[in-house]
C-alpha cells in the first residue's frame, strides 16, 4: 500500500485494505451520481424519463431519430456505464 494510506488508517484506525475498499465504493458511488446527473439532464431536454421512452418518440415521429442521434447515443453509454457501476456496488466492490 502506498504511505499515504498507510498513515490514514494509522491516522483514524482504520485497515488499509478496509479504507481502501471504502475509497472504492465512495468513488463508485461518486461516478454513479455524475452519471446520472447527465442522464437526468438529458432526459430532461427531451421531456423523457428513459432511454424507451425517446425511442418511443422517434416510433412516433415525435423527434427526429437523425436530430437526436448523438444524445441518443450518449444517453445509451450512460445508462450502460450506470449499469455497470450498480452491479459493482451490488456484488460488494
Amino acid at each position: 500500500m502506498s504511505s499515504s494510506v498507510q498513515k490514514l488508517s494509522k491516522e483514524i484506525g482504520i485497515k488499509e485494505d478496509e479504507l481502501v475498499a471504502v475509497g472504492v465504493r465512495a468513488y463508485i458511488k461518486s461516478e454513479l451520481g455524475k452519471i446520472e446527473a447527465q442522464l437526468h439532464s438529458l432526459y430532461h431536454k427531451y421531456g423523457i424519463k428513459s432511454i424507451k421512452d425517446m425511442e418511443r418518440a422517434i416510433e412516433k415521429g415525435t423527434v427526429v431519430e437523425s436530430d437526436v442521434f448523438e444524445d441518443l447515443t450518449k444517453i445509451d453509454y450512460l445508462e450502460a456505464e450506470k449499469t455497470k457501476l450498480k452491479k459493482l456496488i451490488r456484488t460488494g466492490i
